[in-house]
């Protein structure tokens, strides 16, 4: 069996290096021959069953693939809940949806997400079986993967990770860079056997989505943008911490104002909260915006606060941005920027990070707690955003 280094607990671990005992050993008897010659690509497959801040890094990866091979053909396979990110946008030519049952975040039970999942493979192979493609990656190492699927997919050279199980199904297996690293240099090396040699540092970050200019909420004057919410909870602040950070940003920008953000109850009872406090300060745009909405929106903002999710990673291309990244995973996610971003993380292992990106200020500290986190935040507040 190879030797592999799997992502995931001790358990997960176990199981991914027993079920590749026997994927080893079927992939050894009845495959003899791995293709790993370079083939000029034409028409691939890519997959990715991520969520929102995955597919933006992976679309800044296929943006610099497609400028080094302008005429291929691209399909990609993905969670329906990337639609906003992948359909209608130039950089793919097809667009599948999967919503793999172990990252689908839905309020589905777990049986109904089981039965969407199969439902949604049946009809991809059915679809599919019949299509060649010079190409297939998947561009997934920490999270779960679509490896099972490449014996039934007609693909000449099959390209990804084992760090999820199953590896040996690829012609060109990936593994796991030393740490710490950032997702973009781990990713990017499936691309690397056709040339493509940027990293972290230097790729552009390209928002090739097709965008929608038609919500502008009809806001006159400079305004912030506030997105409280993350994945998780436990990477949430509470409505104290941010009414102390709004009320602190408006008593130094007395002309502007701040629009919230969100999807959930949480936001609206934020909202609700502050524009107790800020009458006429408050843009309610809980619910109200797509992706293709908001990317105008961010263009014209003085700057935007946010978490350790998705719009850290949109906001740091199109505005000034402060991220408060509490108990996340450090370098691996920080977010690839292109406007001025500053960073407070409590990532002991990215501690020693300093310097990522050109307009990128990184700040550790031991603990993002809301008694020493808001003098930290409001002074990291007057650097990007020029308070007085």
């Amino acid at each position: 069996m190879l030797k592999r280094e799997y992502c995931g607990n001790r358990p997960t671990k176990l199981r991914l290096r027993v079920l590749d005992i026997f994927v080893d050993f079927i992939v050894f008897i009845f495959r003899k021959h791995k293709n790993k010659a370079f083939i000029l690509p034409e028409r691939i497959l890519l997959f990715n069953f991520g969520h929102l801040g995955d597919m933006l890094m992976m679309g800044y990866m296929v943006d610099a693939f497609k400028k080094k091979y302008p005429n291929v053909e691209i399909h990609i396979v993905a969670g329906s809940w990337c639609k906003n990110l992948i359909v209608n946008n130039p950089l793919y030519d097809s667009v599948f949806f999967i919503n793999h049952y172990r990252t689908n975040r839905s309020n589905l039970s777990l049986f109904a997400k089981i039965k969407l999942y199969v439902i949604d493979i049946k009809d991809f192979l059915t679809t599919h079986k019949s299509l060649h493609y010079t190409h297939s990656f998947d561009f997934r190492y920490s999270g779960y993967n679509a490896n099972m699927l490449l014996p039934f997919l007609n693909a000449d050279q099959k390209i990804g990770f084992g760090t999820r199980g199953m590896g040996s199904l690829l012609d060109i297996e990936y593994y796991m860079l030393p740490t710490p690293f950032h997702a973009v240099d781990q990713q990017i090396q499936s691309l690397r056997s056709l040339g493509i040699e940027q990293t972290s540092k230097d790729i552009i970050p390209i928002l090739s989505m097709e965008l929608d200019e038609n919500k502008n909420f009809n806001i006159s004057g400079e305004y912030f943008i506030l997105f409280p919410e993350a994945g998780t909870k436990n990477r949430m602040f509470s409505n104290n911490f941010w009414i102390f950070l709004i009320g602190y940003l408006l008593n130094r920008k007395s002309e502007a104002k701040v629009m919230i953000c969100g999807v959930t109850e949480y936001s609206t009872k934020l909202r609700m909260e502050l524009e107790k406090k800020h009458p006429e300060k408050i843009i309610d745009a809980v619910g109200k915006v797509s992706i293709p909405q908001m990317i105008p929106i961010l263009q014209k903002a003085a700057g935007a606060l946010t978490l350790d999710s998705f719009p850290a990673h949109i906001s740091s291309t199109l505005t000034s941005t402060l991220c408060l990244f509490k108990e996340g995973t450090g370098l691996e996610y920080f977010p690839i920027n292109a406007k001025p971003t500053y960073i407070i993380h409590d990532h002991k292992y990215s501690k020693s990070i300093t310097s990522f990106r050109e307009q990128m200020k990184i700040q550790y500290i031991p603990s993002l707690d809301e008694l020493s986190l808001p003098k930290v935040a409001t002074l990291a507040m007057n650097e990007l955003f020029n308070l007085k």
